[in-house]
């Protein structure tokens, strides 16, 4: 029977570097993982304790892992965009018996509002950084 080790990035070291001049009450520490290849990196982190200094180090991690899955998915965002407003007209205009044609700017409604969305969930995250 093989043993299949499965190795995952840990933590094996954390040390206090000092106290933070600008925010009191928060520490500098100085965290060492080791990689799942066996190498070990040290990654600077904040917070008011240790646990609050790693909560803060994992979060950062899975938010840089978040945005590059998005950056490669991007470009599929904007072609499900684009034919949204070309199909959704294009499905109307045949369906439409009234001879009303206030719906076709839905897609313009829709597209304004996504990008007034990202721009305000983009402005709400940089200041609270």
């Amino acid at each position: 029977m093989s043993e299949n080790k499965i190795t995952k990035r840990k933590a094996i070291d954390c040390k206090l570097i000092k106290e933070s001049n600008s925010y009191p009450g928060y520490f500098k520490y100085m965290v060492t993982i080791q990689e799942e290849d066996g190498s070990t990196s040290d990654h600077p982190t904040y917070g008011k304790d240790m646990q609050d200094a790693m909560r803060r180090l994992v979060r950062s991690e899975h938010a840089n892992k978040m945005v590059s899955v998005v950056e490669k998915k991007q470009h599929l965002f904007i072609i499900g965009l684009f034919a949204l407003c070309v199909i959704l007209p294009l499905f109307g205009s045949m369906y439409n018996t009234e001879n009303k044609n206030w719906w076709m700017v839905l897609p313009l409604i829709t597209i304004v509002i996504v990008f007034l969305i990202y721009e305000i969930l983009d402005r709400y995250r940089s200041k609270s950084q």
